[in-house]
């Protein structure tokens, strides 16, 4: 390989004495530790034809092109480090195109003049067609023992104005390009200015005042001094900006002026050009500008300085970007898990998956939800909607399902509504299962009590409010359907077996709502376990898919027929069984109906016996409501009431059998033993295949994310040995307490303070 050439004394000027450090970047570089974290890096900005690359070159003694008009249509990220073995890489890194494979140059050697040729080059490749600009980045990186650890960056030029060859679309680019290195916080921003212009006229004043806000990470540049006029207005008003004196744009680390190469010097050597430089400052009203803020050479000692603090002010946050860093990925590599390719390590990667599995999914039918999985107290969206964060907590959700399927079932369970007779009648509405209209018992009114955050549950069940009739209705209705099913019963009453009928009719609509309730179970349980697996299994995609293909969809197909059958045996009853209800309290509900009815023929009694208890005007309307009562041929108000009752109590069975003995005997209750080790023990070489199988994208991920967890670790190592380690505070415990000033007398008050004995103090010292 032929020699690397590069000015090795200037560039060593921006060592400074702290040495170590810098070079301690550099091993985080080394390391790979910037693929992931911001390290510190030098960043040229300016407008178009300001003199950025002639800047760069000066610092580094590395030739960039310096062409008048435009010439830099990408970023050339020129990366400098200390190593022991001389190596060059120039690549082009795609950006724009993810996907788009890395063009690597193949450079053997390289010289401080060839950068320009690399950069022609590159063009060809990055420049396709009729682009102006590209998104991507040339990267150059030299390793050589004599070189110190420094990024810069050049950057397009802003421009103002479009023509055949700068497009509106291009100077978006060039925005994009400059706001993605500018808005890096540990980047120092070098922001060029020529003094061919009026600072008010130059745009990358204001990108910085967009991106460094306080103006606390960048240094102003000024360019091209020597073709101001000696004397005049401009060059004064310049050379009070190079001494950070225009409150208008001061910076806190100040300004600094550079005479680069003219028009007519490009073949000069650099040390001509620095000889030039020194002369012009000396000979000048630039003179007055201090020394330390004049020349390349001072320049490069300023960075040396700034670059250094600035990685010490930033140190405890690249320590904790790094550790963050090492976390995510040690939780990957765990979720991926040892490499696997024979049976036994393909078992033990699934017996691992399936043995958390099984306590997680346990302690999600548990309500048991410390684990992460499960999300925090608070979910961060609307607790009412219905989203990620509901499923996981399976339990809950669960629980809110069975409650909005049990004020579905009983508002709308029924297949009518008796509406109230008229006023006049005085009597309340009649509903059978389903009490939601006015005048119904304070009891049934709590039952159908909702809170607002279960509406959005609730209005899953898309079924349609009973019909409604009127009493007279079906009072009327009753009294045909007694006459034609009339049996051996006596005279004045209806046949039971009508009773039985007219309550399958009314409870029709439970069957479809049991339905629905059973299949948002199964699709809520089913989204949680997908959502298990591909925690448990992320990111290792085809794992996840194989397990839910093969032993999830399974499951839940099963159980979906199993459900079905268990609807159907809970229904089988209330559609042709016989009627079966706990004689006692049957009993009961039934006397409780029949109170108004006794109430009646009480206050009938009163008017008759005690007449003086009632006003004339009450006399009237007690006689009205009293005589409102009609007696039906067939007793169909008695009728009315056993099928209340009794669909009353079947209601109730039915919520608690379909809660209990479908959803949790038939479902819930399995989902830990989805996947458990005990299967996985007993599978075969080829379904362990199947299922645990990496995929070439796995394996690049794992080694991938192991390189760049050791790298990450050396990385920390390297950082924490420059660490200030702060003395720990003495606690307040062992701090012997002031004595307040106190009156000697005074009531209430002691002359002795309360300390705390040495000998106390000394037990902890020794300790």
């Amino acid at each position: 390989m032929d020699s690397i050439s590069l000015d090795s004394v200037a560039l060593e000027q921006l060592h400074g004495e702290q040495k170590a450090l810098l070079d301690a970047i550099d091993d985080l570089r080394k390391h790979g530790i910037g693929r992931f974290v911001d390290l510190p890096q030098i960043i040229v900005v300016g407008d178009q034809s300001s003199g950025k690359s002639s800047v760069l070159e000066a610092i580094s003694r590395v030739r960039f092109p310096v062409k008048d008009g435009l010439c830099t249509r990408f970023a050339t990220e020129l990366v400098l480090r200390t190593d022991s073995h001389i190596k060059v890489d120039v690549r082009i890194l795609p950006q724009s195109a993810p996907n788009k494979a890395t063009y690597k140059f193949d450079e053997r050697s390289f010289k401080k003049a060839d950068l320009p040729r690399i950069v022609e080059e590159a063009k060809k490749q990055m420049l396709e067609g009729d682009a102006g600009f590209s998104e991507d980045v040339l990267r150059i990186e030299i390793t050589s023992p004599d070189v110190p650890h420094l990024t810069m960056v050049d950057l397009p030029g802003f421009y103002h104005s479009e023509d055949e060859n700068q497009s509106a679309a291009g100077r978006i680019i060039v925005d994009r390009l400059a706001e993605r290195y500018m808005a890096r916080k540990n980047s120092i921003i070098l922001a060029v200015i020529s003094a061919r212009n009026q600072v008010i006229l130059q745009k990358v004043l204001s990108k910085v005042k967009h991106h460094d806000k306080h103006k606390e990470r960048t240094i102003g540049i000024i360019t091209k001094p020597d073709i101001l006029t000696p004397g005049t207005q401009d060059e004064a008003n310049f050379i009070r900006l190079a001494k950070n004196l225009d409150r208008s744009h001061e910076l806190s680390l100040g300004w600094h002026v550079l005479r680069n190469r003219g028009e007519m010097e490009t073949s000069s050597t650099d040390e001509e050009r620095d000889e030039k430089e020194t002369k012009f400052f000396e000979d000048t009203l630039w003179s007055s500008v201090p020394s330390k803020n004049r020349g390349v050479a001072a320049l490069r000692k300023k960075l040396s300085g700034i670059l250094l603090q600035h990685i010490k002010n930033n140190l405890q946050g690249l320590i904790e970007s790094i550790e963050d860093n090492i976390n995510s990925r040690k939780a990957q590599l765990e979720r991926l898990g040892d490499p696997r390719s024979t049976p036994r390590e393909l078992r033990t990667h699934l017996d691992k998956i399936a043995s958390q599995f099984h306590i997680l999914c346990l302690h999600a039918v548990e309500g048991n939800y410390v684990d992460e999985f499960f999300g925090g107290l608070y979910p961060g969206t609307d607790a009412t909607a219905i989203d990620d964060n509901r499923v996981r907590k399976l339990r809950a959700f669960v629980r809110d399902l069975n409650r909005a399927f049990a004020y579905v079932l009983e508002t709308k369970g029924s297949r009518r509504i008796i509406l109230p007779k008229s006023p006049n009648n005085g009597d309340n509405t009649r509903l059978f299962g389903s009490s939601t209209l006015e005048g119904q018992s304070g009891r049934l009114a709590e039952k159908l009590t909702l809170p607002t955050f279960l509406l959005p549950l609730v209005n899953q069940y898309k079924f349609k409010d009973p019909e409604k009739v009127t009493f007279e209705q079906i009072t009327s209705e009753l009294e045909s359907l007694s006459s034609a099913n009339q049996g051996t019963e006596f005279p004045g009453t209806s046949n039971d077996r009508l009773a039985v009928k007219l309550f399958q009719d009314q409870s029709q609509p439970w069957e479809e709502i049991a339905r629905c309730h059973i299949r948002l179970i199964l699709d809520i349980t089913k989204a949680f376990v997908e959502k298990l697996v591909g925690y448990l299994v992320n990111p290792d995609k085809r794992t996840c898919s194989a397990i839910l293909t093969e032993v999830v969809d399974p499951f839940f197909e099963e159980k979906s027929s199993a459900l079905e059958y268990k609807l159907q045996e809970l229904l089988r009853h209330y559609k042709s069984g016989y009627p079966q209800p706990l004689d006692a309290e049957f009993r009961a509900l039934l006397t409780q109906k029949r109170q108004k009815n006794i109430g009646v023929d009480v206050i009938r009694d009163l008017i008759a016996s005690r007449p003086e208890f009632f006003t004339e005007e009450a006399h009237k309307e007690l006689m009205k409501a009293t005589q409102s009562k009609t007696t039906t041929e067939f007793g169909v108000d008695s009728l009315i009431d056993k099928c209340e009752t009794y669909y009353e109590m079947s209601l109730r069975t039915f919520v608690d059998n379909v809660i209990i003995l479908a959803v949790e005997n038939c479902l819930i209750r399995d989902l830990p033993s989805i996947f458990t080790t005990t299967r996985v023990n007993k599978m075969e070489d080829d379904e362990l295949e199947r299922l645990a199988s990496e995929s070439p994208e796995v394996q690049t991920e794992r080694k991938e994310l192991r390189a760049e967890y050791e790298a990450l670790k050396k990385g920390l190592q390297i950082c924490n040995k420059f660490k200030e380690r702060k003395a720990m505070p003495v606690p307040s415990i062992l701090v012997e307490p002031e004595v307040p000033e106190r009156n000697p007398g005074a009531p209430g008050t002691s002359t002795k303070a309360t300390v705390i004995p040495k000998k106390f103090l000394r037990t902890f010292d020794n300790t």
